[in-house]
Formats: structure tokens, C-alpha cells, sequence
């Protein structure tokens, strides 16, 4: 994966179910704000939630869960 690229399996998520379970490695290589353009970019515009339990403040948590969902799942149906 180079530093600006979104792996083909994120987007077949993305495309397929409206969510991708993304993981903390592509989202701290990329850094969020990146991710988040990159996928805007390639026509994926997203949100993304970390879930980590409350005691790890740190910006990314290595025991958190890194979903990005597509802003408008409209754009799931259009394409189909």
C-alpha cells in the first residue's frame, strides 16, 4: 500500500456493505484526516469511528476498532 492509497478490499467493503471494519494500521499510515480525503477522493465520502475502551486516550488505540461508513448510503443503491 503507498502512503495515498486506499486498499482495493476497503472500497469492495465500502461497495458491498456500507462499512469497512478498516483497522488501526491503514488508518495511523494514512492518518485520519487523510483517509477520510483519500476516500472522498476516490468517491467514497466517509466517517470514522474508533472504538477503544475509555482508559486509552492515545489517538490511536491498539486495542480499538476503526469503522469507516459511507456518509450516504444512497450512493450503495444508485450504483447497483
Amino acid at each position: 500500500m503507498s502512503a495515498n492509497k486506499i486498499p482495493e478490499w476497503v472500497l469492495h467493503c465500502l461497495d458491498q456493505y456500507g462499512n469497512c471494519a478498516c483497522g488501526r494500521t491503514i488508518t495511523k499510515k494514512l492518518g485520519k484526516d487523510t483517509l477520510l480525503e483519500e476516500l472522498e477522493a476516490a468517491g467514497y465520502p466517509c466517517e470514522l469511528e474508533i472504538l477503544a475502551d475509555q482508559k486509552d486516550k492515545s489517538q490511536f488505540p491498539k486495542e480499538g476498532t476503526y469503522i469507516i461508513t459511507l456518509k450516504n448510503r444512497q450512493i450503495l443503491f444508485e450504483m447497483r
